[in-house]
């Protein structure tokens, strides 16, 4: 009788122990957001400052075809992600509440445009290598918890892929948003590809890139129907040039120099 209580005690002690032990683990670090440069194309990046003496359409035509094109993708594509992209953005100014089952929730609210929308980012862990994120937002009377994009991204952040739905009035895939950077050469590119099948643009892209050992060191590649338009740029000097077989009706380069205007390519 008294071995068995022994055990009886020793059997609470060692649960009691267990559970003292349980409840000093230490929680689990959070992953660490991917940059908003892993969803979001710096459109920012191309040079938009015509000069006075550049103000004739004529003379800074390259150019002026390229920050055409470039605006068309900008307009059609950003109008419809400025909500969840920003929202994304406020992710950063907030530390996040562990769900566990290595999961975490950042939960905040952000105006955008005047409108205030609540935001709950999850993020949960997938591997050693990968971790999916979840953005769910809501606007009091207008939409409730709409999944805007989801993504599984690389925990070194050398790689994302993102699926961005249209609107919670449309609520069908849109966008493929794939990323990658190479952090030792500062080498990093991003894509948008129209994945909705509806849309006047399905499989039609737009990629941009930077490559600081290159003398152009930035690109943009779009595609679009019948046509890839290629422009290629330096970020220091903001010469560069465009190359459209459709458009031009040649598949030559067409230059522009530091000051936009158009330039012979042979002596750019």
């Amino acid at each position: 009788m008294k071995i068995l209580k022994s055990t009886f005690v020793m059997m609470i002690f060692g649960a009691g122990l267990m559970l003292a032990l349980n409840s000093c683990e230490k929680e689990p670090d959070p992953m660490e957001l991917p940059p908003a440069e892993s969803l979001v194309i710096d459109w920012d990046k191309f040079p938009t400052n015509a000069t006075k003496d550049a103000a004739e359409v004529n003379s800074i035509y390259n150019w002026f075809y390229s920050a055409g094109t470039i605006l068309v993708w900008n307009t059609v594509v950003a109008a419809n992600i400025v909500v969840p992209t920003v929202a994304y953005a406020a992710a950063f100014n907030h530390e996040p509440v562990y769900q566990g089952d290595e999961t975490w929730l950042w939960s905040y609210s952000v105006t955008v445009n005047g409108r205030t929308i609540v935001a709950e980012l999850l993020g949960s862990r997938i591997d050693n290598e990968t971790f999916s994120m979840e953005m769910t937002l809501s606007e009091a009377g207008v939409f409730e918890e709409f999944t805007w994009f989801e993504g599984v991204i690389r925990y070194d952040h050398t790689a994302a892929n993102w699926t961005l739905s249209h609107s919670p009035q449309y609520p069908t895939p849109y966008l493929d948003v794939t990323y990658s950077k190479d952090f030792e050469e500062d080498v990093a590119n991003i894509r948008y590809t129209v994945i909705d099948q509806q849309n006047e643009l399905y499989e039609d892209y737009i990629d941009f890139g930077i490559d600081p050992s290159l003398e152009y060191d930035a690109h943009y590649t779009i595609s679009k129907a019948d046509t890839t338009t290629n422009i290629e740029w330096s970020t220091q000097t903001n010469a560069g040039h465009v190359m459209d077989s459709r458009h031009f009706g040649d598949e030559e380069w067409h230059c522009w120099d530091s000051q936009l205007q158009d330039v012979d390519c042979s002596v750019e």
